[in-house]
């Protein structure tokens, strides 16, 4: 599929490098040369940003979130019986979703342009499931 070759041969940029991404369109984070996560947005730059931004609570940075759950799986500290409300102001998560956020700050990412918003929600879909990212759930909630 062109898109799906588009995005994987798109430049990798940094938080400091994305001055001239599109608007719209499809995203991609990589660590290692991995895709992590996949997402899409009408407002790509911002988008980015929030999942590393310091300030982004759960809602905001779900890819960090996801990080956050994995992290405390590993350390064997149950999440899942606390809200995201909670997680928020409870120190243990709080230092993991912390650490998360940084670590999404550090990755890669590729942008494609796609405006289309049908387009869009499917080529996510498609782009997560061809490139096997650990994190994208289409959980319905």
């Amino acid at each position: 599929m062109p898109l799906l070759e588009d995005l994987q041969t798109s430049a990798l940029l940094t938080r400091a490098s994305l001055q001239n991404v599109p608007q719209r369109g499809i995203y991609a984070f990589y660590e290692n040369e991995m895709p992590l996560y996949v997402g899409r947005s009408n407002r790509i730059r911002r988008r980015i940003q929030q999942h590393g931004r310091p300030s982004s609570g759960h809602n905001s940075a779900t890819f960090a979130f996801r990080l956050e759950l994995e992290a405390a799986k590993e350390q064997r500290f149950d999440l899942t019986s606390m809200q995201r409300s909670q997680l928020e102001t409870n120190p243990r998560s709080k230092g993991l979703y912390d650490q998360a956020k940084s670590q999404v700050a550090a990755m890669g990412v590729r942008v494609i342009q796609i405006g289309d918003l049908v387009e869009q929600t499917i080529f996510e879909v498609y782009a997560a499931l061809t490139l096997a990212t650990p994190y994208n759930e289409f959980e319905n909630h």
